[in-house]
């Protein structure tokens, strides 16, 4: 399961407009922006992906807050086939989690590589 931190120099609602942008092939799922009062926000956005070409689907989670002053961008992608013995990925995870890091490209200052789980 990949998941990925990006520091952008965006804001809140810039960061999440530009990757609703980059996910208009995606089924969205889930939205929701916060204010937190102070300037703090907190953005959510949950999409569903169907890849024809292995049979796969892939979600995509992705929460954007500037609690710490920058905006900072998590995205966690898991991918599952419809297979009758195996559920491979076959990629599709790591191809939506770069869906996102091309989005924030223009804006990106850092990307942090988080601990993969081992299920």
């Amino acid at each position: 399961m990949p998941s990925r931190r990006y520091i952008v120099k965006s804001s809140v609602e810039e960061t999440m407009n530009m990757i609703k942008l980059s996910q208009a092939t995606s089924t969205p799922v889930f939205e929701e922006i916060r204010d937190f009062g102070g300037g703090k926000k907190l953005a959510t956005l949950a999409y569903e992906k169907y890849y024809f070409r292995a049979s796969n689907r892939a979600a995509l989670f992705i929460n954007i807050n500037n609690f710490h002053g920058e905006s900072e961008v998590t995205a966690i992608s898991t991918g599952s086939s419809d297979g009758l013995i195996f559920n491979i990925d076959w990629g599709a995870a790591n191809s939506y989690i770069r869906s996102v890091q091309k989005a924030l490209h223009p804006v990106l200052i850092n990307e942090i590589k988080l601990k993969e789980s081992k299920e």
